[in-house]
């Protein structure tokens, strides 16, 4: 039983007050760069009402494809932050030649996670087929230029 007169007590529940405020209120913003998409994370997926996750980049590699038109398929080597096991959406699109690709998780806002570094690793192949030139291509953030 909890004795409201115990120090502990209280100091306890003021802990988790100011957790819950500090962590319930969280939300990711990423200002979109000169040039980019222009989009929050929070308007990116379909879902509704939670918080967005980016995943951290710390690597992407390029395999391009000797056919004609050329194809690209990403390795993504990073992790995701927030310590959850929930499933990581990826989407892309193509304005000119940069390539945006976003990778992330929908928070359901009732969702605790434990906070630790989940690692992430996933081949991406990108839409449609690339004619030889200059490409950017944009994930999350880490830029990768592709000459073909």
């Amino acid at each position: 039983m909890v004795d409201p007169t115990n120090p502990i007590d209280i100091l306890v529940r003021i802990l988790v007050i100011l957790f819950l405020l500090f962590f319930g209120t969280m939300s990711v913003t990423r200002m979109p760069e000169s040039g980019g998409m222009g989009v929050a994370p929070s308007d990116l997926g379909q879902g509704g009402g939670g918080n967005i996750s980016l995943t951290v980049i710390e690597r992407v590699e390029t395999l391009i494809l000797e056919s004609y038109p050329y194809q690209i398929t990403l390795n993504v080597i990073g992790y995701q932050p927030d310590g959850c096991d929930l499933p990581v959406i990826v989407e892309q699109h193509r304005e000119g030649n940069t390539v945006y690709v976003d990778i992330y998780r929908e928070m359901p806002p009732e969702v605790f996670c434990t906070m630790q570094l989940v690692p992430y690793q996933g081949t991406i192949r990108l839409e449609g087929g690339f004619e030889s030139g200059q490409y950017r291509i944009n994930v999350n953030g880490t830029i990768v230029e592709v000459k073909l």
